[in-house]
C-alpha cells in the first residue's frame, strides 16, 4: 500500500507547464541510435591454477563480442597479514597480447608503492580500476600474487564487465537486454544520508564513496565510522580516495556481498531494486547538462540510488549535499539521471546485495520534484 501511496499521488508540472517526462521500460535504440553492450563473468577462486608458490592464473577467457573496455572487482574476506596484487592481461589476436598490467592490490603489502603511475601502453591503458583500449580485444586473463606478512590462504573471486562501446546493429539486437514483458513498479528505499565526515565531526572532503556505502551498510543496519571504510576505499599508492573494486572489497570486509556492474536502461535498474539491491552510482555533470539537477555542475562522483518512480524521478542519497542537508532523499528527472550516469559513465554501479532475511524499508511519503530549485555547489564534497 505504502508503494502506492508514493509513487501515484503526485501527476505534477514542472516550471509551471512542462510536465515531468515518464520513460519506462528500456532507452529507446534504433540502428542509428546503437548502445555499448557488456557481458558479465565471474572467475570463481577455484578456477584459478597455481603457478608458482604465491601465485595463481586464471583461464583465458575469450569473450562472446571485441571489447574496448573492462572493469573489474573483487571478493574475499582477508585473514590478517594477508595481502594480494592483481595484474590482468588482455590479447588482440592469437599471439598478440599485452604484457601483465598492474591492476591493483589489496590488504597491506609488504612493499607499497606510492606515487605509482598509471600503466600505459601502445593500445591503451588501465586507469587505475577501469581498462581502456583503443584497438577491440577478444581475450582476458587475470593474475594474483600473494603480497603480505602472511601467505595468502585464499584467492578472490572475481566479476568482469567487457564493453564493446561501437557494436553492430547484429550484435546490439543479440546483446543488449530485451525490454521486460511487464514493467516493475516503482520504489525507493528509505536510506540514510551519511556525511563525508568522521566520528569526531572532522570534514574528509572527496570521500563521497565511502560515505555512499556507509549510506547504504546502514540502510542493511551496520552503522560504520567513515574513517574506517577510508581506510580501506584510498589507494595510497594512486594517492586516489576510492578505486570501484576497492569499494566492493571494503563491502566485503563488513560482511556485504557485492561486485560491479553496469546500467544501460531502467528495467534493469527496477529489477535489481526488487531484488534489494543498492546501487551505488558513478556520475559526472557538465553545467548545462540536465534540465533540473540539484547542483550546477559536478565532477566524478559516487552517490546512492534509492530508486526510481513511475512518473518519471529517480530518489537518490547524495553526501555532496550532507552539510544542507538537501542529499536525503535528493530527486532527479530521470532524464538528467540517465544522461550523468548511464550516458556520462557507462552505467558503472557498484551494486551491494541484502543480507539475507533483510528487511526492505521504502520511503512511505515522497515530497513532489522541487518546482524552484536553489543550484547548490556540493557542500561537502
Amino acid at each position: 500500500m505504502r508503494r502506492n501511496i508514493l509513487f501515484s499521488l503526485f501527476p505534477f508540472l514542472l516550471f509551471g507547464c512542462a510536465e515531468v517526462p515518464v520513460k519506462s521500460g528500456n532507452i529507446d535504440a534504433t540502428p542509428e541510435k546503437i548502445l555499448p553492450i557488456d557481458w558479465r563473468n565471474a572467475i570463481r577462486a577455484e578456477s584459478f591454477s597455481k603457478t608458482d608458490e604465491g601465485c595463481w592464473i586464471s583461464p583465458v577467457i575469450t569473450a562472446p563480442f571485441a571489447f574496448e573496455e573492462l572493469i573489474y572487482s573483487w571478493s574475499i574476506r582477508l585473514k590478517k597479514g594477508e595481502a594480494f596484487r592483481i595484474y590482468l592481461k588482455v590479447a588482440f589476436t592469437p599471439g598478440d597480447e599485452t604484457d601483465w598490467l598492474y591492476a591493483g592490490f589489496w590488504g597491506a603489502p609488504v612493499e607499497m608503492a606510492t606515487g605509482r603511475e598509471k600503466p600505459k601502453f601502445d593500445r591503451g591503458i588501465v586507469d587505475m580500476d577501469w581498462l581502456k583500449l583503443k584497438t577491440k580485444a577478444v581475450t582476458y586473463q587475470f593474475r594474483i600474487e600473494s603480497a603480505g606478512e602472511t601467505p595468502l590462504d585464499s584467492i578472490p573471486t572475481l566479476t568482469v564487465v567487457c564493453t564493446d562501446n561501437h557494436p553492430t546493429e547484429e550484435l546490439f539486437s543479440r546483446y543488449f537486454p530485451a525490454p521486460l514483458k511487464e514493467q516493475i513498479p516503482g520504489r525507493a528505499f528509505d536510506i540514510p544520508l551519511r556525511r563525508q565526515m568522521d566520528s569526531q565531526g572532522n570534514a574528509t572532503p572527496s570521500r563521497c564513496q565511502s560515505a555512499a556505502l556507509a549510506s547504504a551498510m546502514e540502510y542493511f543496519g551496520k552503522s560504520v565510522n567513515l574513517e574506517d571504510i577510508i581506510d580501506y576505499i584510498h589507494d595510497p599508492e594512486y594517492d586516489y580516495p576510492g578505486l570501484w573494486p576497492r569499494v566492493i572489497g571494503a563491502a566485503g570486509e563488513f560482511g556485504f556481498d557485492g561486485y560491479i556492474d553496469r546500467f544501460r536502461e531502467w528495467d534493469s535498474v527496477r529489477k535489481a531494486l526488487s531484488e534489494h539491491k543498492i546501487l551505488l552510482t558513478s556520475i559526472r555533470m557538465a553545467e548545462g547538462d540536465c534540465k533540473a539537477p540539484p547542483y550546477k555542475k559536478m565532477g566524478n562522483h559516487i552517490i546512492v540510488l534509492n530508486g526510481v518512480t513511475d512518473d518519471g524521478r529517480v530518489v537518490v542519497t547524495d553526501s555532496a549535499l550532507g552539510k544542507s542537508g538537501k542529499g536525503y532523499l535528493c530527486q532527479w528527472l530521470q532524464e538528467d539521471f540517465e544522461k550523468i550516469w548511464m550516458r556520462t559513465k557507462g552505467g558503472v554501479t557498484m551494486v551491494i546485495c541484502p543480507p539475507k532475511g533483510a528487511e526492505e524499508k521504502l520511503v512511505e511519503n515522497l515530497p513532489p520534484f522541487p518546482l524552484e530549485r536553489e543550484h547548490l555547489v556540493g557542500d561537502d564534497h
